[in-house]
């Protein structure tokens, strides 16, 4: 997958996810402050999404897909705590969802590399 076609489906699927957000806004009790928080956290759903499809097109000079799904967890903690904090939940569970996401990140990264075998 070229670098062009990779940059279309990442801009269609933020186009996808921005008109369900409106549309849930629409339908469910979300408030229209929620609209921002929620596209950037279910972006960096995608970005973790993508990490995994990545693995298959990496070229030379391209993102490692770790550093993809390092960028999705941030997204993700950052809109979905940014959501909690306009819903008017204590700043506390903002913070536990970025130690939550963060504790996720340093597993994956623990498992990443298996320690090496003995000889």
């Amino acid at each position: 997958m070229s670098r062009s076609q990779r940059g279309l489906l990442n801009l269609a699927v933020l186009l996808v996810i921005a008109a369900l957000v409106v549309i849930f806004v629409g339908l469910i009790a979300y408030s229209w402050w929620e609209v921002v928080p929620l596209i950037i956290a279910f972006y960096g759903c995608w970005f973790i999404i993508f990490a995994g499809v990545g693995t298959r097109y990496q070229t030379k000079y391209s993102r490692s897909p770790f550093s993809t799904f390092g960028w999705g967890m941030l997204l993700a903690a950052i809109g979905f705590g940014w959501a909690l904090n306009v819903r008017g939940l204590s700043w506390v569970y903002t913070v536990a969802v970025v130690i939550l996401l963060l504790g996720i990140l340093g597993l994956v990264a623990a498992l990443r590399h298996p320690p090496p075998k003995k000889a």
